[in-house]
């Protein structure tokens, strides 16, 4: 039962402190991605932890405006994948569902750390890849925010009542059925 609390425990705050996270945290946060399957075990992922400056501050530049927020983060990390870093099988490429659980291992661990973890696809993206030195085809996919929890005072009346809303997810009969599709879980209704 602990998983789902920390699975339920994990949403995107906003209100960051600026505190420093420790190489050890930071890393144990990389080892919890690295641990997550993938097929043949390619691990076809790249994780970019980008803390120092000049590098902080460039990739942050980069962010929308409605990521205001994330200028406070001290740590912000980027998850790349190559489709053909992995298994493809006609027209299902799994580069990127893996990526997807390591993202996932990931910010569990930052839950467990005591982080506040958000990923954002608010960013220009070819700005990011040049900060982070990417120069071929990888796929940027996301940017994941991280920090310690902070006050809330600079964010905006909206984020103010994101932080403390009650989250509303589907229910289960909306998402899933047994033994056979079932048309009307669509999520795009017509």
């Amino acid at each position: 039962m602990a998983l789902l609390e920390a699975i339920e425990k994990r949403r995107a705050y906003r209100a960051l402190s600026e505190k420093p996270i420790s190489k050890e945290v930071l890393l144990r946060l990389v080892e919890a991605a690295r641990l997550a399957p993938s097929s043949a075990n390619n691990q076809p992922w790249h994780i970019v932890t980008v803390v120092d400056e000049p590098y902080l501050s460039k990739l942050k530049e980069s962010l929308s405006g409605g990521n205001y927020w994330a200028l406070k983060s001290p740590a912000i990390a980027a998850f790349i994948t190559k489709p053909e870093w992995s298994l493809r099988l006609k027209e299902r490429e799994y580069a990127l569902f893996e990526l997807g659980m390591a993202a996932m291992n990931y910010q569990l661990q930052a839950v467990e750390e005591g982080l506040y973890v958000h990923p954002i696809a608010g960013y220009n993206s070819d700005q990011a890849k040049e900060v982070l030195g990417l120069k071929g085809d990888e796929i940027l996919l996301t940017l994941i925010v991280l920090g310690y929890p902070g006050e809330s005072s600079h964010l905006s009346e909206k984020h103010l009542q994101q932080e403390s809303a009650v989250q509303v997810r589907k229910s289960i009969d909306e998402i899933a059925t047994f033994n056979r599709w079932n048309g009307d879980l669509n999520p795009i209704k017509q």
